[in-house]
């Protein structure tokens, strides 16, 4: 059901013509105005219109196109967000159109899912019923099961990526069999702490991939690679 069809205007034959669609004969919804003619429509109406044919439903201008433009008027469409509209489920009256959709929200008789649904509860009802249905559900049961299955799935994620890291840092320290240790290896060259006028940029972290001082390195092998002070203790605290 479209949302047109959920209310009725209240007192509706006193409403302008002037606000009215040429094709449905009623208020506008989402009005559209021809950019030959300047007519107005809704832009449903006068979309359905053109699948059957190309003139005016108006002035029957022929060589019809589809080209519109919303209508803007401020005054327009104040007049008809003010329509009064009656719910055709709760019977509610006296709804400004333009607050239909809140009224939606609150409509102790729209048609609603069961708060379950997530679990597969296939039951739909009206809102005035939900709660009934929500105290008997079988899957409202299973909810604090699954809640805790949920709980207990987000901690085990949490470790394993904990462990993933902690297993990369120790790759990362063994260095393909050039383990890294915390002085130099070499004492005539070292690839790590080596100045090159040329080339002045600082060595990469081989766990966080920054850029790290010299003086903030806390691993390294003289051949290549190395680990920050900052990593080491995240990893290996003392």
């Amino acid at each position: 059901m479209t949302e047109t069809n959920k209310y009725e205007y209240v007192n509706e034959g006193l409403i302008d013509a002037e606000l009215k669609c040429s094709i449905c004969h009623r208020p506008f919804t989402c009005p559209v105005s021809t950019e030959i003619c300047g007519h107005t429509f809704c832009q449903e109406c006068i979309e359905m219109w053109l699948n059957q044919q190309q003139s005016c439903p108006t002035c029957r201008r022929t060589a019809f196109t589809s080209n519109f433009k919303p209508v803007s008027t401020r005054i327009v469409l104040n007049l008809l967000d003010r329509l009064q509209v009656q719910c055709r489920a709760c019977r509610e009256t006296n709804i400004q159109r333009g607050n239909w959709l809140d009224h939606q929200k609150k409509c102790f008789k729209r048609s609603v899912c069961c708060s379950f649904q997530d679990l597969t509860c296939s039951w739909t009802g009206k809102e005035d019923q939900r709660l009934e249905h929500e105290r008997i559900c079988p899957l409202r049961q299973v909810q604090p099961i699954i809640d805790n299955l949920h709980s207990q799935n987000a901690k085990l994620q949490s470790i394993v990526q904990l462990k993933t890291e902690q297993i990369r840092f120790l790759l990362i320290l063994l260095n393909d069999g050039k383990t890294m240790s915390s002085d130099c290896s070499q004492t005539d060259y070292c690839q790590v702490f080596q100045y090159s006028p040329s080339n002045q940029s600082d060595p990469i972290c081989n766990m966080c991939r920054s850029q790290t001082k010299h003086f903030n390195i806390s691993h390294h092998h003289c051949d290549g690679g190395l680990l920050c002070k900052n990593c080491f203790q995240n990893f290996y605290p003392n």
